[in-house]
């Protein structure tokens, strides 16, 4: 009898999902009277719902079943490599003269969050809005990856929340927990349920979030459609936004209070599975470090404003300090959003001074969050334990103490942190590594790794002291860093993963 795979039935409902959300863009299009630009995306959607129909019916008879030793890497590459193809088919027909490779790139760029584009200055809003509604989606798909695929397996940064045993089980300190899962038939037989499970239960919550924030940014006096981009952006941390689409404080605070939740799952629904103790929020790690490290900022930034007083008095100063903020908030959830009420892009961290954005969207922000970067657990994980290094230089016989819960950060979790540390700077360094053999130097290789590593784009227009153009790369270029982004997406944890088991 004929069986379908649970790939086929994962892929079979992303297609889907992809020629509907296709119909948004069409429908905003012949709003707006761009009637080609409609047109391509409502044909588009039209061909990708009949393939997708049509793969559905040959496939649909049997029970469905997964082939035994089945690996999540394999259906999340699969994902991120195939459905970016068909994401560039109507982006090839609504944007003349574009290349495949540059559609590929823009559509993988906006699935993965990374928000990188080719087509700076270039657009209308239609086109924005769809890659836009792509980085959205790919926010929500990563979110319950996160939790129904890679939480079993320990992976995902899911490897630091484990008891003392060095399993990940109920009766750990960090509350109720999956069990750890070998890759074998009984894995596979819940992977479907395990994600439709987390889909009623974080794509509600993503859902009204995104429209609550929209409406809010229209209040603020942003038009409907630069309001539903920006929520989508923020959202999923994308940053894909048009030139000068922030628009005065209002918006730009509503937007960093949303940001906030980039940087911890634990504020988000579904996140049984890591919940950092259960103390209050204010005691959340991840929440305490990307507090101080805003503080740090906040702090330096005053004390410039007292020492070096610039012209325009006190009201320049304060918003001086407040886009400086919010953009380094923006960075550290790896958004991208660059404020635009302190002067825009020309006064933040001008220079040399753009390493504090690169040091910012390393450190990255919450675990199974849309954000990328190391994460900021992780960072917590290795400074906790450097804490008690120091005290055991200082106080050889004392003991450490601290409780169970970071016990258990201080010695696997800073453990699984280090070699994630350690494989990061490696992929950071093949991919600079192969980037200066393209002919670009070396400053601008590694800000181009950086920035596709933690699925940061608009860090290219930031971290150097000329902004750098993703457009100007060439195709080997563009392929190097499209794979950087598939293995800041998907951790190179879990690649690794599939050779060893362990």
């Amino acid at each position: 009898m004929p069986r379908r795979s649970h790939g086929v039935v994962i892929m079979v409902t992303l297609m889907g999902v992809t020629a509907l959300a296709m119909l948004l863009p069409a429908a905003v299009g012949f709003t707006l009277r761009e009637h080609a630009l409609a047109r391509a995306f409502l044909y588009s959607a039209g061909l990708l719902a009949s393939v997708t129909g049509l793969v559905y019916l040959a496939s649909r008879s049997g029970p469905v079943v997964a082939a035994g030793g089945a690996h999540p890497f394999y259906y999340l590459t699969f994902a991120y490599l195939f459905l970016p193809v068909l994401m560039a088919i109507p982006l090839t027909e609504a944007v003349p003269g574009i290349r495949f490779i540059d559609a590929w790139f823009e559509m993988l760029s906006a699935f993965t969050t990374t928000g990188a584009s080719v087509l700076e200055g270039e657009g209308t809003r239609s086109l924005h809005l769809w890659r836009a509604t792509v980085a959205w989606g790919g926010g929500l798909f990563l979110m319950v990856v996160a939790i129904a695929l890679l939480a079993p397996l320990n992976l995902g940064g899911f490897e630091l929340f484990r008891n003392r045993s060095g399993a990940v089980g109920a009766s750990s300190a960090w509350g109720e927990v999956h069990q750890p899962t070998r890759i074998d038939e009984s894995y596979d037989d819940k992977t479907l349920p395990r994600m439709a499970d987390q889909l009623r239960v974080i794509a509600p919550v993503y859902v009204g979030v995104t429209l609550l924030l929209w409406v809010a940014l229209s209040i603020a006096g942003n038009p409907p459609i630069i309001a539903l981009m920006l929520a989508m952006s923020t959202l999923s941390t994308s940053g894909i936004a048009p030139d000068g689409a922030l628009s005065g404080i209002a918006s730009e605070m509503l937007i960093a209070v949303f940001l906030v939740l980039a940087l911890s799952r634990r504020l988000w629904p579904g996140a049984r599975g890591m919940q950092q103790g259960q103390g209050p929020y204010w005691r959340d790690p991840e929440l305490l470090l990307a507090g101080a490290v805003l503080l740090v900022i906040f702090v330096a930034l005053v004390l410039r404003a007292i020492l070096l007083p610039q012209a325009g008095g006190p009201g320049a100063q304060l918003a001086m300090i407040w886009g400086h903020v919010f953009t380094s908030l923006s960075f550290l959830s790896t958004t991208g959003f660059i404020s635009e009420v302190g002067g825009g892009v020309a006064s933040v961290f001008p220079g040399a001074a753009g390493i504090v954005m690169l040091g910012l969207v390393i450190l990255g922000g919450g675990v199974a969050t849309t954000a990328g970067g190391l994460k900021l657990m992780r960072v917590f994980a290795l400074a906790w334990q450097a804490r008690r290094e120091v005290s055991k230089l200082v106080y050889p016989e004392s003991v450490g103490g601290d409780g169970p819960r970071l016990r258990s950060l201080r010695r696997e979790g800073a453990f699984s942190a280090w070699l994630f540390l350690m494989i990061f700077i490696f992929s950071l360094t093949a991919l600079t590594a192969l980037l200066t053999l393209t002919g670009l130097g070396l400053e601008e290789s590694v800000i181009f790794s950086v920035a596709a590593l933690t699925t940061t784009g608009p860090l290219a227009q930031i971290g150097g002291p000329e902004p750098l153009l993703w457009s100007a790369l060439g195709d080997i270029g563009k392929l190097v860093l499209a794979f950087g982004m598939l293995l800041g997406r998907l951790e190179l944890l879990l690649l690794l993963s599939v050779f060893w088991r362990r």
